[in-house]
């Protein structure tokens, strides 16, 4: 089973950044309950940026960013402080670089686990939001990633839902374990859910008579009892967990029909991993994962695959 030992949470001195302070807090506390005697560390990160209007000024440059770091590193003690941690040690750290780079690099050379990190969510009449920081330490993370919306708060987790979408391939079962611990650790029951296509008949000018309408309806039953039997199969392999499995038919977008379904059955937590194969039965994890963090209302971890 997956244990999250390392967790880093990235702030910036923001309410909006501290969102994620809490969830990251119950999965390192109850990583730590279950993690053996193994220590776990929960570590605080706050980067500081350039300071471009100096840059011609090396002195006034390394002075303002002397400060920027004295600075943030107060904030840090502070937040440390403020924190009442049960079998977690608690670090604090400035960094200095652009932040999306700076987490990442850090998460490489320390070995991070699991990033935590709060982002916007929605806004406007658009269902996606592009171009965060969150989004951009997703793509070049070594490890997993937790994204916190704006909303979330402390209880996140506890007793309520953990979505894992599977679309059959061993790529996205990389999510099972990870939600399967943090699942066991804070007391959550896991939904697994596959999605199966929905066909439309062609014209008749296609087809002779009813045929098409009747091989289609027996390919969808197929591919439903199919779906059906692969999140058993899944289910009987961890007796002891708290599993459900759903089948839903969808002829849309896949991260859309993901994050509809999140949002109807009261999702705390999507777990999913990026990279996979294209297509409706085996999607692309990538541009999916990266959609469903953009639109989902709810926590998103996306686990990374190996890097070959």
């Amino acid at each position: 089973m997956v244990t999250f030992r390392k967790i880093l949470v990235s702030l910036d001195g923001s309410e909006l950044a501290e969102n994620a302070l809490a969830p990251a807090m119950a999965i390192a506390g109850a990583m730590a309950s279950r993690a053996g005697g193994e220590p776990v560390k929960l570590i605080l990160l706050r980067v500081v940026g350039p300071v471009a209007l100096v840059a011609a000024d090396p002195l006034l440059y390394d002075e303002l960013m002397r400060m920027g770091i004295d600075e943030a590193q107060a904030y840090l003690n502070t937040v440390v402080a403020s924190l009442k941690p049960e079998r977690v040690t608690v670090e604090a750290h400035a960094a200095t670089g652009s932040a999306a780079s700076a987490i990442v690099q850090y998460a490489e050379t320390s070995g991070v686990d699991l990033i935590v990190m709060s982002s916007h969510g929605r806004t406007g009449s658009s269902r996606w939001v592009y171009g965060s920081v969150a989004e951009k330490v997703l793509h070049h993370a070594p490890c997993a990633t937790m994204i916190i919306r704006a909303h979330v708060g402390a209880p996140a987790f506890q007793n309520r839902k953990l979505l894992v979408p599977l679309d059959g391939s061993s790529l996205a079962e990389r999510a099972l374990e990870p939600a399967l611990a943090i699942a066991e650790a804070v007391g959550s029951d896991v939904a697994l859910l596959r999605l199966t296509s929905s066909r439309e008949p062609l014209p008749e000018s296609l087809t002779a008579g009813g045929e098409n309408a009747a091989a289609l309806d027996t390919a969808a039953a197929q591919e439903r009892a199919e779906a059906e039997a692969y999140l058993q199969t899944l289910c009987a392999a961890h007796p002891n967990q708290r599993l459900t499995c759903a089948v839903e038919t969808t002829s849309g977008d896949i991260a859309d029909a993901l994050v509809t379904y999140a949002e109807a059955h009261d999702v705390a937590l999507i777990v999913m991993s990026s990279h996979g194969r294209s297509g409706i039965g085996r999607w692309l994890h990538g541009s999916v994962a990266e959609k469903v963090l953009r639109g989902a209302n709810c926590a998103t971890l996306i686990v990374r695959s190996p890097r070959g």
